[in-house]
């Protein structure tokens, strides 16, 4: 009790703290854990939590933050570019290099841009490719699931 008394009447003095002296404040990826320089043009910074993630990280882990896992973003990162047809056909022909010029060239931004937008569309592709259309699901249902229904219910 004599404790808390004197705690509460005596607040401790700023001399007691040690001094701590910080000369940058290191950001690390929540997604890799490397460095994440503030100055990144392709950082991207959580709206909800702040973490500064490596805009790379950022669409790998889904579009989501690494630490608390909100999609809000309050800065972007760079803008890809919308990827044409015919340069993912280039991709799928193994033509990597001519879709990341030409892509390049008609979006005007830098190749490494231009190579980013270009592996999102071909894994965005893939994905789609892997998922079963719907409508066969809608015909197992229609062609099994009804009549067990009915002659569930009677009918």
């Amino acid at each position: 009790m004599a404790l808390m008394e004197r705690t509460k009447s005596q607040p401790a003095k700023h001399d007691d703290a040690p001094e701590v002296e910080l000369a940058q404040s290191p950001t690390r990826c929540p997604y890799c854990h490397d460095a994440c320089r503030p100055d990144d043009d392709h950082a991207i910074v959580c709206q909800a939590c702040l973490s500064r993630h490596h805009g790379a990280c950022w669409r790998e882990g889904g579009g989501t933050c690494a630490s608390c896992g909100s999609a809000k973003a309050l800065r972007t990162g760079v803008e890809l570019p919308r990827v044409a047809e015919a340069e993912l056909a280039l991709v799928k022909k193994g033509l990597s290099r001519q879709a990341v010029e030409r892509l390049s060239k008609r979006a005007g931004v830098s190749e490494a841009v231009a190579t980013t937008a270009l592996l999102e569309a071909a894994a965005h592709e893939l994905d789609r490719s892997r998922r079963p259309a719907p409508w066969p699901i809608v015909a197992i249902v229609m062609v099994f699931a009804v009549p067990i229904l009915a002659m569930i219910l009677g009918r």
